[in-house]
């Protein structure tokens, strides 16, 4: 059965599975252009309130589930819609892809053995009123043989927003990311790490990329630790975390604030993953 991911909460599903949701708010702003005039009106706001800049988010952002070919997850998703007017999507599922390292999105039905092709809505469309969330669940059964790791739930925006040079408008689309670990076989390789000194204008970046060569997603977090010519800790910088899906590759960017002096310096780069730990160290020089 799928089981949920450590220390996080788990929902219980047909079948008896277990998914752990992780909770992260996709956030598309909706400018000012989304609101009707009538919303653009001035008001009064209540004492002590902070008015919120429109926005449209939807939640969860990433479900992460572990289990078997021919096991089914059924996920809620809920559209918050934080504008002055409604707006209508209708819900769609596509893979997600590797191709030349990058992610593509495929249309259900067109990626053999793929995931979209077995999903589920409650609802084909969904009505989200100025203010107010609306929610609609999906159902998705894990082909017996299939290579695909992701699919993205879609709430496709149906309403063309005018634009404020009067051009063509556009639409509000935003999607959660649904990835299935199935085996033990998660492998990542790391480049080496590249720093980037610090200019006038900007802080020193420590770059490093990693491959996913394995078959599972993986999301490893990372730090960079800054030592000194004696081998002393200067600093730490912390890298961003980004999932990698099977043959992603992908480049990970820690800002480091602190100025460093003049000499000799070596930064050791380590990202923790499923219980593994990658490490590898670059010498540079600050003039």
């Amino acid at each position: 059965m799928f089981q949920p991911e450590p220390k996080a909460s788990a929902k219980r599903v047909s079948r008896r599975l277990l998914v752990q949701t992780l909770i992260v708010i996709f956030v598309t702003s909706v400018l000012a252009c989304a609101q009707t005039p009538e919303a653009q009106q001035p008001s009064v706001p209540m004492q002590g309130a902070q008015s919120a800049p429109p926005s449209i988010s939807l939640s969860p952002a990433v479900v992460m589930a572990k289990g078997n070919p021919g096991q089914g997850l059924t996920q809620t998703l809920t559209l918050t819609n934080q504008t002055g007017r409604e707006f209508a999507f209708e819900l769609i599922a596509e893979d997600v892809v590797i191709k030349d390292g990058k992610r593509v999105f495929v249309p259900a039905g067109e990626t053999p053995d793929g995931i979209a092709a077995t999903a589920v809505f409650s609802q084909k469309m969904v009505l989200v009123k100025a203010f107010s969330s609306a929610s609609a669940d999906i159902r998705v059964t894990l082909p017996a043989h299939t290579n695909v790791r992701a699919v993205v739930a879609m709430f496709r925006g149906t309403d063309k927003l005018p634009t404020s040079t009067g051009a063509v408008g556009m639409t509000a689309s935003l999607g959660t990311l649904i990835t299935f670990n199935l085996t033990e076989n998660i492998k990542l390789e790391q480049e080496v790490a590249h720093v980037t000194p610090a200019s006038a204008s900007a802080n020193m970046t420590i770059t490093q990329f990693i491959a996913n060569k394995g078959t599972e997603p993986v999301l490893p977090e990372g730090a960079a630790a800054v030592l000194d010519a004696k081998g002393a800790l200067v600093g730490k910088a912390i890298f961003s975390p980004q999932r990698l899906l099977p043959g992603e590759r992908v480049e990970f960017v820690a800002d480091y604030p602190d100025q460093l002096q003049p000499g000799d310096y070596r930064v050791l780069c380590s990202f923790q993953f499923e219980g593994k730990t990658l490490t590898n160290s670059t010498d540079f020089k600050v003039p």
